[in-house]
């Protein structure tokens, strides 16, 4: 399950904007865990089975990123922190169809050099929306009074919150049969556009990509990441960033509930000369409770 998507790779210079989702509430969203559950032995196999969350699932998210990057001998720092309780309403087999989204902050900070930091808060903080996909996959949404809210801010929810009520494909970079501990994976480049959220237009690679099966717990699992992301820009640059760090899945229901993950970035132009580097840093928490 995703706000946004799992890693929504928004990436302009002067930024790189990417999110993740944890859960730190024991048990996937509509499913009980078994009572006196203990880890399995260090051999053990998990098998993963995706659906939607049910409805009466209640889920908090916190999303926070920073970047740095410094060209032309001026730097830029960029970042943002999103946090949203949702309650899912409607839910079929594959996807969200109803959910009460309540956002508690949605903004983002940008500095340059030593210049004042600017803030901005999106239109959408501090309100609570209803928010229904339609067949055609199309969102609408009603404030907390019951009203229909102008199509501006539907656009805002739709770019933020889209992927609640997407069908969930954080797994679909893995095989479809039982995984084993210590399992290497590489997963081909469109498996991991859609993982990471990044738009399928060309523009966006993935190379030199590992994912490990570090850890099989009583109700998630762990996997170590490294994969270098390119990005291509309107004007000839790239943007080529090393992601390194993990990503937690809960296997029954197939949500991806954490990521972290930090590591350099630089910038080059079409004759591959660095013209920028920096840094970058992201976590995205999600804690499940009143599933039912």
């Amino acid at each position: 399950m995703r706000v946004g998507s799992l890693l929504p790779v928004i990436v302009v210079l002067g930024g790189a904007l990417l999110a993740c989702k944890r859960t730190e509430a024991g048990g996937a969203p509509g499913v009980s865990p078994e009572p006196n559950v203990t880890a399995p032995a260090a051999n053990a196999e998990v098998t993963f089975q995706r659906r939607a969350p049910k409805a009466g699932t209640r889920g908090t998210v916190v999303r926070t990123i920073a970047s740095k990057v410094t060209m032309q001998n001026q730097t830029v720092r960029d970042n943002s922190r999103t946090e949203v309780v949702y309650t899912v309403k409607t839910s079929d087999e594959h996807r969200v169809l109803k959910a009460d989204l309540d956002v508690k902050e949605l903004y983002s900070t940008s500095q340059t050099g030593t210049n004042a930091e600017k803030k901005t808060v999106s239109p959408l903080s501090g309100s609570v929306y209803t928010v229904t996909r339609s067949d055609d996959g199309k969102l609408s949404a009603q404030d907390s009074g019951g009203s229909k809210v102008a199509s501006s801010l539907v656009k805002l929810i739709t770019e933020e919150f889209s992927g609640i009520f997407d069908k969930n494909e954080d797994t679909a970079f893995l095989p479809d049969r039982p995984l084993k501990l210590g399992e290497k994976f590489v997963p081909p480049n469109d498996a991991l556009v859609k993982l990471f959220g990044a738009k399928d237009d060309g523009k966006t690679t993935f190379d030199g990509s590992e994912f490990i099966l570090k850890e099989i717990g009583a109700t998630d699992v762990t996997f170590t990441v490294s994969t270098t992301l390119t990005q291509k820009f309107p004007n000839g640059l790239r943007l080529r960033m090393k992601l390194m760090g993990s990503l937690v899945f809960i296997p029954n229901g197939g949500w991806a509930t954490s990521a972290s993950f930090k590591g350099p970035l630089t910038v080059v132009d079409t004759a591959g000369k660095e013209k920028g580097s920096g840094d970058f840093t992201f976590s995205f928490t999600q804690a499940f409770d009143g599933s039912n």
